[in-house]
């Protein structure tokens, strides 16, 4: 089983431009991260925003109903990535399709892109700051950190 995963605040800020309510301030999108808020779905109709950490967690179920602190949230994530999944990359497209490509022998197609934003995304700092202090407060960043560390370069030999 492979996956690829991105950057927190990247990943955040990349779910922003999909907003299924499009009239949703930043603000407005970014509540349910809310430490008061943290027993709640994401906050479309479907729960279709949830960070990566929270996704892998509680998929599309309420988050974090028992409280776990950030450092158990991530213990488990990662117990869960070393347990389920064979390929983990982080945020290098290529470099992925690359492996795929070599572990599988499959030929490269090309595909259609999809799901592309072409319109213009604008922050104020005080936006970022709130992005990159409740990704940090969740444990979106220490988890990326861990998967850097444990899994970074854990495929070098199928690359060379």
């Amino acid at each position: 089983v492979t996956t690829m995963l991105r950057d927190a605040i990247g990943h955040t800020i990349s779910q922003t431009k999909g907003m299924i309510k499009p009239n949703l301030t930043l603000d407005e999108f970014m509540s349910h991260l809310e430490p008061e808020n943290y027993n709640q779905r994401g906050i479309f109709e479907s729960g279709a925003f949830v960070t990566q950490l929270d996704y892998l967690l509680y998929n599309m179920g309420p988050r974090n109903e028992y409280n776990a602190t950030k450092e158990e949230k991530v213990r488990r994530a990662v117990e869960l990535l070393q347990r389920h999944f064979d390929v983990l990359l982080l945020s290098d497209y290529d470099r992925f399709t690359d492996i795929i490509h070599k572990i599988t022998g499959w030929s490269p197609t090309t595909m259609k892109q999809a799901n592309v934003f072409d319109g213009d995304l604008n922050y104020s700092y005080a936006e970022l700051q709130k992005i990159k202090h409740l990704t940090e407060a969740n444990g979106d960043t220490m988890f990326i950190d861990a998967v850097k560390h444990l899994y970074y370069g854990h495929l070098e030999h199928l690359v060379s």
